[in-house]
């Protein structure tokens, strides 16, 4: 079955980043990152309860929708937040948000 959603560029950004985030995993990671001062080199961070493998599983899925750029995987392993991406998306989900306020 076809939808007929609009083709509204921002919104499917929006909706592709929010999915992204949507897992508490991927949040605990990018607030790791940041208190790490946004960078990360040579290590995966570490999320209690959730195992390395795993964690580098949301940081590709992360790194997929740009809110992660850099090298998340081997021995020279260097990451962190997009924060333009992170800015952009700030902008967008403030601007829908602001459009839905009753």
């Amino acid at each position: 079955m076809k939808q007929n959603i609009p083709n509204n560029p921002e919104i499917q950004v929006l909706a592709t980043l929010s999915k992204s985030i949507g897992h508490p995993a991927r949040l605990l990671i990018l607030q790791a990152i940041s208190q790490k001062g946004g960078w990360v080199d040579g290590e995966i961070v570490s999320i209690e309860l959730v195992a390395p493998t795993t964690v580098i599983q949301h940081l590709r899925e992360l790194k997929r929708v740009g809110l992660v750029k850099g090298r998340i995987f081997g021995s020279q392993c260097s990451y962190g937040i997009d924060q333009d991406v992170l800015n952009s998306f700030k902008l967008l989900w403030n601007k829908t948000i602001d459009r839905i306020q009753i």
